[in-house]
């Protein structure tokens, strides 16, 4: 009977050192895990790298910034939700994402909004627009020649992320679309008379004749036809007009 008491005792006791060494090492690598987590988490600890793709106006410090983060790069610091929410939300990119790859990249792509029109705004200022008709940025001069400026229209008092509201702004932003940035590229100005008519002038002088400006838009095919004739023809004209139902071009020294 007491030989049978002291196999259970001992039986015990295994059982309890066994459960003892099981805390242990539980509790020991709890702990390492809670270390490395502070380690790899800490301010300078640098480890991955971004890549950034369909724009050159970020920079690796940028996205870090946006995840809320200090340099370096720290891929166990950054967040690709905060990232893309922050891209999301910057007026100058039309889509934008974010997203871990293999190995330890965070992969950036973004989508820039592209500059469609200089236009005025209620205080004199230049407001720069994409096609869909959202402020790009104010600016007191015009910095580039990376979209057409557009006189005698303007859009009141607006500000950088808003959407205009100028209807015949819009139709022209929709034309300008229609033709494509490649052709809009070769457009100087556009011109808004009294009678709401609208002039396009190329760099190379020459006038074309749209029409009214609430149907400019309708204007794009036919536009597109007669550029293409004479983007590679020395043609000397005063301008063409396209609100004949068959274009008209009225040459140098015709009367």
């Amino acid at each position: 009977m007491q030989t049978m008491r002291s196999k259970l005792n001992e039986q015990r006791k295994k059982r309890r050192m066994h459960f003892l060494r099981l805390l242990i090492y539980t509790f020991g690598i709890v702990l390492v895990f809670i270390g490395t987590w502070y380690y790899v988490h800490k301010p300078g600890f640098s480890f991955g790298q971004v890549s950034i793709n369909g724009t050159e106006l970020l920079t690796e410090e940028d996205i870090i910034r946006m995840a809320g983060s200090q340099p370096p790069f720290n891929l166990f610091a950054v967040s690709p939700s905060k990232v893309r929410y922050a891209l999301q939300h910057d007026v100058r990119f039309l889509h934008a994402d974010a997203g871990y790859i293999w190995p330890g990249i965070l992969n950036v792509t973004v989508e820039e909004r592209k500059a469609a029109l200089y236009v005025l705004n209620a205080y004199q200022r230049y407001l720069k627009l994409d096609y869909s008709g959202m402020v790009l940025s104010v600016t007191s001069g015009i910095p580039d020649a990376n979209a057409p400026l557009l006189v005698g229209e303007e859009c009141g008092n607006v500000y950088t992320g808003d959407v205009i509201a100028n209807e015949d702004v819009l139709s022209l932003l929709r034309f300008l679309q229609s033709i494509g940035a490649k052709t809009e590229a070769h457009i100087a100005e556009i011109i808004v008379d009294n009678q709401k008519e609208v002039k396009v002038q190329l760099r190379t002088g020459l006038l074309i004749i749209l029409g009214k400006i609430n149907q400019v838009h309708e204007k794009a095919d036919v536009f597109m036809i007669v550029y293409n004739e004479i983007k590679d023809k020395e043609i000397r004209a005063d301008y063409i007009d396209l609100t004949f139902s068959k274009p008209y071009i009225k040459l140098i020294g015709n009367k």
